[in-house]
């Protein structure tokens, strides 16, 4: 709403807002769980909030002309796309592709500097709050909760696969078991496990 005094004051929370996102799962060089961003970026390290930075400078043409702006650009930018994302709901995360590994899924509390949008949120900080193994097919078809049976290591990277997707012609790998995976990715990040029926969503 419009006021002659202004834009309103910005709302502050006590709390962290808890978002949904999806993660690719590895072993880096030492063996250690790693969840990764299904875009390419850094891996989330354990025990350490995430801190969102903007890395599209270039794409901002007032910063290519008066680089000093620079400085003041705190990620999430209003005017801009970066910052750390989540969405509202679980099922808006189908648009992560098998290619991509997304085979995590999970809640993250965010705080700092918040901005909402119509489908999720972009933040400052972030830290997993509840994480779970999920299908990658399952996942990219938006076929929840996509309770795994095996996962399958390929090079590194992990995919969790269920009982339908495992004949899949691309679900190639060692096949590992799914629970002793899980309670690693967990101890290694200190979190709990989020429950399937969180993912029990109609449609």
């Amino acid at each position: 709403m419009w006021s002659p005094f202004g834009p309103p004051e910005p709302e502050h929370a006590t709390e962290p807002i808890a978002g949904w996102r999806a993660w690719r799962l590895h072993r880096d060089e030492a063996g250690a769980l790693r969840i990764a961003p299904t875009t390419p970026r850094p891996d989330w390290e354990p025990r350490v909030p995430l801190h969102a930075t903007c890395s599209g400078a270039h794409t901002r043409m007032y910063m290519v002309f008066n680089p000093e702006l620079e400085s003041a650009h705190r990620s999430p930018e209003p005017g801009c796309t970066c910052g750390i994302h989540a969405t509202k709901e679980p099922r808006r995360l189908r648009r992560s592709r098998p290619g991509r590994n997304a085979g995590v899924i999970g809640t993250i509390a965010m705080w700092g500097r918040v901005i909402e949008h119509t489908k999720g949120w972009r933040c400052e900080f972030a830290y997993p709050s509840r994480l779970r193994l999920i299908c990658v097919w399952c996942l990219w078809s938006g076929l929840l909760p996509g309770v795994p049976e095996a996962v399958l290591d390929r090079d590194g990277w992990l995919r969790p696969v269920c009982g339908t997707h495992r004949s899949a012609p691309q679900a190639s790998g060692v096949e590992l078991p799914v629970h002793p995976t899980e309670q690693e990715m967990l101890d290694t990040y200190g979190v709990d496990l989020l429950p399937v029926e969180g993912l029990s969503v109609p449609g």
